[in-house]
């Protein structure tokens, strides 16, 4: 547009510059000026700010319910031992050579170089319960099975010189169902006399002095009133409990057994261990 504008003004000039009058011209309108252009202003981006991340609310704790603990399982009951049959003992000459169970009370007791014997008797009948030295050491209730306890007995039947006995091979096969109670009268030692002899009694004293042999020991045992000698065999001292007091004189003692005489003398004979008491 400026170009066109200084050629017009030149040619203009150079009329006037000639002599010449110009002609009247048509003034030549001029395209309007277009206003200088407004640059355009690109608005700066606006920033995206993010979004705040809401917060959550934070959630009630929540009190857990206790839970009760869980019943524990019954334990099972073990099951219950088959019941032993047990043998009228006058039934017993049908099982020789036979193990069988019997039970009885003991009605008498007695005792031998190699062990013990014990009759029992059911109501039906009557058997000796044989009990080696081996057999009573091992029998947990050899404490509670004296005169008037009632036990049950497992063994071979068999006979020995015409009676009827049970056997036990070992002591866990003799129970006592019922302890033995005291069945001996308690008798000052003056008060014992022959007419005595057989008679089972208890006499309660001191050690006076004891007499150790190779078949039997004799203990003197005095209670004030007198003295007498208590004759114990081999195989009762051996099991007697706490037997070496028995050495100290004045150390007391209980004993039960049965009057006999001897050579004119006086002798109380304990038939088990248990018999003699030290105290």
């Amino acid at each position: 547009m400026g170009r066109m504008l200084l050629v017009v003004l030149s040619l203009t000039l150079l009329l006037t510059s000639c002599g010449k009058p110009m002609p009247t011209s048509t003034p030549v309108s001029l395209p309007p000026t277009r206003p200088p252009a407004t640059p355009t202003v690109v608005p700066s981006p606006t920033p995206i700010l993010p979004t705040p991340t809401a917060t959550p609310s934070p959630r009630p704790t929540l009190t857990p319910t206790p839970t009760a603990p869980p019943e524990p399982s019954p334990t099972p009951l073990p099951p219950s031992p088959t019941p032993v049959p047990i043998t009228p003992i006058r039934q017993l000459p049908e099982h020789m050579g036979q193990e069988v169970t019997v039970e009885g009370q003991v009605v008498s007791t007695a005792s031998f170089s190699k062990g013990f014997k014990f009759t029992l008797d059911d109501g039906t009948g009557q058997v000796v319960l044989l009990m080696w030295l081996n057999v009573y050491d091992d029998c947990r209730d050899a404490r509670k099975i004296n005169l008037g306890a009632r036990v049950r007995a497992t063994g071979i039947v068999g006979t020995y010189e015409g009676q009827l006995q049970i056997v036990p091979e070992w002591g866990r096969q003799v129970k006592a169902l019922q302890a033995a109670a005291p069945s001996a009268p308690a008798r000052p030692i003056a008060s014992i006399t022959a007419a005595d002899e057989g008679q089972r009694v208890m006499i309660e004293g001191t050690v006076a002095r004891i007499e150790k042999g190779e078949s039997n020991i004799r203990l003197f045992v005095h209670d004030g009133s007198g003295e007498i000698l208590v004759l114990l065999w081999p195989n009762i001292y051996e099991r007697v409990p706490h037997r070496e007091r028995l050495d100290t004189p004045g150390t007391s003692v209980q004993v039960v057994g049965v009057v006999k005489i001897y050579k004119g003398t006086l002798e109380v004979i304990p038939a088990l261990p248990f018999d003699v008491v030290v105290r």
